[in-house]
């Protein structure tokens, strides 16, 4: 059964409109923040949104140039995006926030633990890295996802992606994931041009001078087997973020989001709840 796409919240952040979902309970406990990775956009927390949502006040958004935020014609940094992220937070009266970022997602995180340190009352690190001189380089695999076949539907180009990054068989063994996956690069869709500024802010990411000094509680989370960002830098996460957990998914790949659903969850809803 197709899960329905919820129609798109708005928040003005002063230069730019970002879109965003949110769901919340009655009483909430707390805010979340979930930041989505390259060629990605705000549905890929729909696994996450609804069981967060249970307990806190929940949102995932479209960083700008992507989905429904509004559109660019210049370059941009993760540092513009984590002040993107920021500006959000305030505007919807939603910080402290327990952030959780995958990917390129988790650069913007680090992006803003690190300029607006007051904002962030947790931080969930997932598939991502400091960047800089530090960065371990993707595998064949990945490299061959970071050159999306823009000739594809934005669903098969999509499958064909997520099939490199993910755990060899997975999608195979799990066709509605593979479905869903899908279904959300349907939506709105990047286009080359997008894709392109998009990843150039990836090489903008260096944030590994300023680990040592994160003192916002953090939780590294990482498979061993991702081919884009290399377990690598998980570890070098967790070994340089003053007190940082870890967490290692055996046989896992680039999107325990999806891959390991059930248990990313209950593990960083523990950890949100313990700060």
């Amino acid at each position: 059964m197709t899960q329905q796409i919820p129609e798109p919240r708005f928040c003005n952040i002063g230069t730019r409109t970002l879109a965003y979902d949110e769901v919340r309970p009655e009483h909430p406990q707390g805010n979340v923040l979930f930041l989505t990775g390259l060629g990605s956009n705000r549905l890929g927390w729909r696994g996450q949104l609804p069981v967060f949502g249970e307990k806190y006040r929940t949102f995932s958004i479209d960083h700008r140039d992507t989905g429904d935020s509004d559109l660019t014609d210049a370059d941009y940094s993760t540092a513009d995006q984590a002040d993107d992220a920021a500006a959000f937070l305030r505007a919807m009266n939603a910080a402290p926030a327990h952030v959780v970022g995958i990917s390129m997602g988790g650069f913007i995180a680090l992006n803003l633990a690190v300029r607006w340190p007051e904002l962030v009352q947790s931080l969930t690190l997932v598939s991502t890295s400091a960047g800089g001189a530090s960065h371990v380089g993707p595998e064949e695999a990945g490299l061959d996802a970071l050159r999306p076949d823009f000739t594809l539907s934005p669903g098969e180009r999509a499958r064909r992606t997520y099939g490199l990054i993910m755990a060899p068989g997975f999608l195979d063994a799990h066709p509605e994931a593979a479905d869903a996956i899908a279904a959300n690069a349907d939506y709105r869709p990047l286009t080359p041009e997008r894709y392109a500024r998009q990843f150039r802010s990836t090489r903008t990411h260096d944030v590994t001078a300023d680990l040592e000094k994160l003192l916002v509680p953090t939780l590294v989370v990482h498979g061993d087997a991702d081919p884009l960002v290399r377990y690598e830098n998980g570890q070098h996460l967790a070994a340089h973020i003053p007190g940082a957990e870890f967490i290692t998914y055996p046989g896992t790949g680039h999107i325990p989001i999806v891959e390991r659903a059930e248990e990313f969850n209950g593990a960083v809803l523990e950890f949100v709840a313990q700060h």
